[in-house]
């Protein structure tokens, strides 16, 4: 488990600051699923808008952006590697420059923005439904809604829908390998060297998600290895479905530029394998793209937070529901997509904005990683950075150039977000006038009596609850114990900071009243955490405990449903060697 700081420093303003758990969780095959859930699902939209773009000369185009994916994907690698606690632009930037990581998070915002719209829609579209936008709208609310009760580790359930893909794809490519190979029709690029660069730049959707990767790494086991593992193995999916699959689209006769645009795949898979068949590629892809969307969702919610932490947004987007979701973040990730949706809903145009800020934070990402002297970067991984990030700032000209609505939405967002950070910093330097400060005394080990304690208990709860604690308390003064009150807020955000604000309460004159009537030896101590029963089980591990007290859950089915099961989830994690009790009263 990973061993981060339980300690506590406190400040003079009513807050504590508390070193957070974050818990390692994720292996290289449940990252790779996860990731595919966003990346993967390029193939879902890019033959059939390289097709609208290009017809049956497309394939070159499409050779062409493979190679640069995989060149930035070789990247990606080295970046996971460098910033084990988290890669993406936000993390990787702010210690060079604040004012510049906070643009790249902005236009990876509006990245996470556009790919719950288009992959949404293009769900819709799959699955045939005959009013898109209405159902697309209405599924981003289901998932606001589920989301209130906080996100699940989703590794397991991406790792199923990422092999269902997997599978219906391959039994296309098998089908179609006969006609794809011997009568695929690939004529040569029409028009001259800016026409063909427009049609590139069109193909830029195929990058979709590499970004992602490196925000997960603070939750890999092993950062390098798995994300190297997720990365490349993601990558050789993309290219060789896309290849294979371009080249089964090329040869079927008779299609038209914008035939099939949205559901190019699914027509594929009805051509070539059968008319009952489409319906399987269907349900499949509109599943992956739904889950693109929840992703995206959770990402957007994470930057918010994290922005909100370190004082760039303003501090109301820190305040979280009873589950530990921030409230307004998850408000506003829900709200926007369906704006976009009321104003652009034909997937080319979505590309479009999809692309802007994608392109705008990687950019900002490898040029920034590449000449960052802080960190050693070999002389050939640095090179392939500066390529990329070249041809990226390229392509980000000529998107903002040539699709003045892509140019309007990236700037809409950044000065609505530059704006928030400007309100932001100005709250930050008005100093409190009528508020008290209360000094909060750090928990240190308090001692009641002088005989020595024999063994060691931890007590979890949320709150200060008197029932459990008055237990716990009994429990340890039976039997001669030092009891560890272990107080976990929950927060539903995947990349924490290594140090959290949190509000004080009161609540440890309680705890320390109710263990110094019980003459106890005892330490109190709050960690924020994604994972409870992770964290539980990281502390239990810490302080070498042989008892385990938790409170009985009361949830209702849905909340059951949708978040799991502590108890669950800490029976497994804690060794056999620790008794778990579960107090019901």
């Amino acid at each position: 488990m990973a061993q981060d700081a339980s300690h506590t420093a406190t400040s003079h303003h009513g807050v504590t600051q508390l070193a957070t758990s974050r818990p390692r969780v994720l292996g290289w095959l449940r990252s790779a699923a996860i990731l595919d859930g966003d990346w993967g699902t390029s193939v879902a939209y890019v033959m059939g808008i390289g097709f609208a773009l290009a017809g049956y000369s497309s394939f070159w185009h499409l050779s062409v952006m493979m190679g640069l994916t995989t060149l930035v994907a070789i990247n990606y690698v080295t970046i996971c590697r460098l910033y084990p606690h988290g890669g993406g632009v936000y993390s990787s930037v702010y210690h060079r420059s604040q004012l510049l990581a906070v643009i790249g998070a902005l236009l990876l915002g509006a990245d996470y923005v556009v790919t719950m719209a288009l992959s949404i829609l293009d769900a819709c579209h799959y699955l045939g439904f005959h009013y898109p936008v209405v159902w697309a709208i209405l599924i981003i609310l289901s998932i606001g809604v589920i989301n209130w009760f906080g996100p699940r580790h989703s590794g397991g359930l991406a790792l199923i829908i990422s092999a269902f893909t997997l599978l219906t794809m391959l039994i296309i490519v098998i089908a179609s390998a006969p006609t794809a190979v011997t009568s695929a029709t690939i004529a040569p690029p029409e028009g001259g060297v800016f026409r063909n660069w427009g049609i590139f730049v069109g193909f830029i959707l195929s990058l979709s998600g590499i970004e992602a990767i490196s925000n997960m790494t603070g939750l890999m086991k092993d950062p390098a290895r798995d994300s190297r593992k997720a990365i490349l193995s993601v990558l050789t999916k993309v290219v060789a479905l896309n290849i294979f699959l371009g080249l089964a689209m090329l040869a079927v006769q008779g299609l038209k530029p914008g035939n099939y645009l949205e559901d190019m795949l699914r027509f594929l898979g009805e051509h070539y394998v059968g008319h009952w068949f489409g319906w399987i590629v269907a349900l499949s892809l509109g599943v992956l793209l739904i889950s693109a969307g929840n992703t995206a969702l959770n990402g957007l919610i994470s930057i918010q937070f994290l922005m909100a932490v370190d004082k760039e947004l303003p501090s109301p987007l820190r305040r979280l529901n009873r589950y530990g979701v921030p409230i307004l973040p998850l408000v506003v990730t829900t709200a926007a997509p369906i704006i976009v949706l009321l104003f652009v809903n034909d997937l080319e145009t979505l590309a479009h904005l999809y692309a802007i800020g994608l392109v705008g934070a990687m950019v900002i990402n490898l040029s920034s990683t590449a000449t960052d002297k802080s960190v050693y970067l070999k002389p050939i991984p640095k090179v392939f950075m500066l390529i990329s990030a070249s041809v990226l700032i390229l392509i980000e000209i000529s998107i903002a150039v040539q699709k003045a609505e892509a140019a309007v939405f990236a700037s809409v967002i950044l000065v609505v977000g530059l704006g928030a950070r400007a309100v932001a910093k100005r709250a930050a330097r008005v100093k409190p006038t009528a508020v008290e400060a209360i000094p909060v005394a750090a928990p240190v080990r308090k001692r009641r009596r002088t005989k020595m304690p024999i063994t060691k208990y931890l007590v979890a709860v949320k709150e200060a609850n008197e029932k459990l604690l008055r237990f716990a308390a009994e429990e340890a003064r039976a039997r001669n114990g030092f009891l560890f009150i272990l107080r976990v807020k929950e927060i539903a955000v995947g990349a924490l900071p290594a140090m959290l604000e949190m509000p004080t309460n009161g609540q440890e004159q309680r705890i320390e009243e109710i263990c110094t009537e019980a003459g106890i030896d005892f330490q109190s101590i709050q960690i924020p955490s994604y994972d409870v029963g992770y964290t539980i089980a990281e502390q239990a591990a810490t302080f070498g405990v042989e008892r385990v007290i938790v409170g009985a859950q009361h949830r209702s089915r849905l909340e059951y449903a949708l978040k799991g099961s502590v108890v669950r989830s800490l029976s497994t994690l804690l060794p056999e060697e620790v008794q778990l009790v579960i107090f019901g009263g």
